[in-house]
């Protein structure tokens, strides 16, 4: 898409950004998909993990431009360990297309192969997505190891 090239490179920038949004080109990224902790490392504290979550174009520009929510989600599937996360789960406010979200997997005797679980969401769900489009889930899974 051609538009006219305005004096303030950031403006230029962010219209680019949107034109690449409104064709479609937008998926989650995140800092980190996978950890192992151990079962001693669980047992011994709580493992935290600190994630940044972007909305970006399939070549990995953030759109800055976008000041939006997203859904997250947590899930475990442990006895004796309990997964949270920071912000807590539910619509949480992007800013400039970037959202710190913090892990933690509780400080217990985890058991080996258990999964802790972040999913990064649209709002598909509740019928309106991003600009019209679908973006794919994205998730960060801690698996723990013996």
């Amino acid at each position: 898409m051609k538009f006219r090239t305005l004096e303030n490179a950031a403006l230029n920038d962010n219209f680019g950004l949107l034109a690449k949004a409104m064709s479609g080109d937008m998926v989650f990224s995140l800092s980190q998909t996978t950890a192992s902790p151990t079962v001693a490392e669980c047992t011994a504290a709580a493992q935290v993990y600190n994630i940044t979550v972007s909305l970006t174009t399939a070549a990995g520009e953030v759109h800055s431009w976008y000041n939006g929510k997203v859904l997250l989600a947590i899930a475990d599937d442990d006895d004796t360990g309990a997964a949270s996360i920071d912000p807590a789960a539910g619509e949480r406010a992007m800013t400039n297309g970037v959202l710190e979200v913090e892990v933690t997997m509780s400080k217990a005797v985890w058991t080996a192969g258990k999964k802790a679980t972040l999913t990064v969401s649209d709002l598909a769900t509740a019928g309106t997505g991003i600009l019209g489009f679908v973006v794919a889930d994205k998730t960060f899974v801690a698996t723990v190891k013996a």
